[in-house]
């Protein structure tokens, strides 16, 4: 267990938990900035990840690298952040292939509606049942595998597949 620990949890040290803040904050804050493209959205995880160590920081367990579980507490919120966003707009899957949908025209995303569910019509039975699963009932690939009976990679190979198709369909019409 890194000496920072210790002091915090012997001494309990605000000064000593103020300094793993700034040690770590950048990283946090990268880490989320990445897969968010959203400062607030950044700010708001990392916020949040220094607020889980400081509640959970008693439960590290001798053996476990600081750096690790912070990184991993990041990496999660960020995740349950991302799928959060999936669920409310499911168009963000296709952000690389338009740009930011977020900004575009009501009229845009009522277009954009109608031709994702002609095109996932199109998709075989297993990538539209993974597409659905994943970016509008927000599961995980393990649940899916699950529902779907099939192993996580065949889960993933299908969400891939899917995703890739109806990609490059859009990209080369006009909307």
């Amino acid at each position: 267990m890194e000496e920072i620990v210790k002091r915090i949890l012997n001494e309990n040290g605000i000064e000593d938990f103020e300094q793993l803040i700034r040690k770590y904050e950048k990283m946090v804050y990268g880490i989320a900035c990445r897969f968010l493209n959203n400062k607030q959205d950044a700010e708001d995880i990392t916020q949040e990840t220094f607020l889980i160590i400081y509640r959970k920081i008693k439960d590290l367990k001798k053996h476990t690298s600081l750096l690790n579980w912070i990184y991993t507490i990041a990496l999660n919120l960020t995740r349950r952040q991302l799928r959060k966003k999936y669920q409310t707009n499911p168009y963000l899957i296709f952000e690389n292939t338009f740009g930011k949908i977020e900004n575009m025209s009501p009229i845009y995303h009522e277009n954009l509606n109608e031709k994702i569910r002609m095109l996932l019509e199109k998709l075989s039975p297993q990538q539209k049942e993974a597409i659905e699963l994943k970016y509008l009932k927000g599961l995980k690939i393990k649940e899916i595998s699950k529902i779907m009976n099939r192993k996580q990679g065949s889960v993933k190979v299908h969400l891939f597949r899917g995703i890739r198709m109806l990609r490059r369909v859009l990209k080369n019409e006009k909307l």
